[in-house]
């Protein structure tokens, strides 16, 4: 019997085999505070088994884990992403519940919970002083509860980003225009990114402050789209392995008390309308596949005429494989998760994405497979 290859006897091998090849390697994260490290724990998980993303998508907390990915080598990004995970959990420490004491553990994130709304968070924001309503009306300290400079100075510290605009990782951050309302997305093939454009992608109101860039003024983009699918996946030439990490589940229980009510509701509001996005797909896939048929219909005298080819150009697109993780960890945190920034529960949903992410590397097929036409496969853990 010949020796197995290096590829056979991988644990990756079933998720190579089945994703099969791709041109691009593309990630996508959804916003969502302190929920955010369970895609740092994605990203462990992805890049031990071999996925070095060339295009990194972000929205909110997913546009600062994209810009610590992009903006760092490959051999530094973990290094760089639990250096901002350790910063902004450092207060919480003292927080972590001891063995045996898991009674005590939601209580204890309450606390966490509070402390950030009270004192903010080390390296990325803390209270207005005077409060903002003291504040004159129409200056930035007027806008909002939080002063994000910190997050400024750690973002220019962790960050390379001449790396990031030399284009060696495509990164798009979303965001919307606070005074016209429509959705943007900053990359680093048509902008030179800053800081500023990182912080624009998670400048969520009240909280924090919309930030300026060109004379105009950004806010989150989760506030129009927390998921920004639609923004990679909408060109058709696209041949693609993307892997979707959504932080707000759609699905879950009936509620059982007013918190429950609240968190239900945030959860909602903030998922990725997933069931829109692949619906939305499909369409658009049926809708191609009709009109290369229709193509083939036309005599060979038309094939030539520049709309034609442009209907052509259309008509077809490369393989695209989506993995979608959704965190679904429940860290005992309710309606506050997304400040609740302790280090037992930023600790649980790094290790609960890593462990994910595994999952679906080594047994593809535990995953809920759609098929939406054209090569176009949804994986669904």
């Amino acid at each position: 019997m010949p020796a197995k290859t290096s590829a056979e006897t991988s644990p990756y091998a079933k998720a190579e085999a089945e994703f099969g090849a791709h041109e691009e390697r593309i990630l996508v994260l959804q916003g969502g505070g302190a929920l955010g490290a369970y895609q740092a724990g994605v990203h462990e998980g992805l890049a031990t088994a071999g996925f070095a993303p060339n295009w990194v998508a972000g929205t909110s907390i997913g546009a600062i884990n994209a810009a610590l990915i992009a903006g760092n080598p490959p051999e530094r990004r973990l290094e760089r992403l639990k250096a901002f995970w350790d910063l902004v959990s450092s207060r919480g420490s003292g927080f972590s519940p001891l063995a045996g004491m898991d009674l005590m553990r939601p209580w204890l994130n309450r606390m966490s919970a509070a402390s950030a709304t009270v004192f903010g968070i080390p390296g990325f924001y803390v209270p207005r002083v005077p409060a903002p309503a003291f504040a004159p009306e129409g200056s930035i300290a007027a806008l909002s509860y939080y002063d994000t400079e910190p997050l400024r100075a750690t973002l220019n510290k962790l960050i390379d980003f001449d790396l990031i605009n030399r284009g060696e990782v495509r990164l798009s951050l979303g965001a919307v225009n606070a005074c016209t309302g429509e959705a943007v997305y900053f990359d680093n093939t048509t902008h030179t990114i800053t800081a500023s454009h990182v912080m624009a992608s998670g400048a969520l109101p009240p909280a924090f402050p919309p930030s300026e860039i060109d004379g105009e003024w950004y806010w989150d983009g989760g506030i129009m789209s927390n998921t920004p699918l639609l923004h990679v996946a909408e060109n058709p030439q696209i041949n693609a392995l993307i892997v979707q990490v959504d932080l707000f589940s759609g699905t879950g229980d009936l509620p059982r008390n007013l918190d429950q009510v609240a968190e239900r509701a945030k959860d909602i509001q903030y998922q990725s309308k997933q069931r829109f996005s692949t619906d939305k797909i499909r369409q658009i896939e049926d809708l191609r596949s009709a009109l290369a048929d229709v193509l083939t219909m036309l005599p060979e005298d038309k094939r030539s005429d520049p709309k034609v080819k442009k209907l052509e150009a259309v008509s077809h697109r490369g393989p695209l494989s989506l993995v979608h993780l959704v965190n679904r960890h429940d860290t005992r945190s309710d309606n506050f998760k997304d400040y609740e920034f302790s280090r037992a529960t930023v600790t649980d949903l790094w290790h609960g994405g890593r462990d994910d992410i595994r999952h679906v590397m080594t047994d593809p097929m535990a995953c809920r497979v759609t098929d939406l036409g054209n090569g176009v496969r949804a994986f669904d853990l």
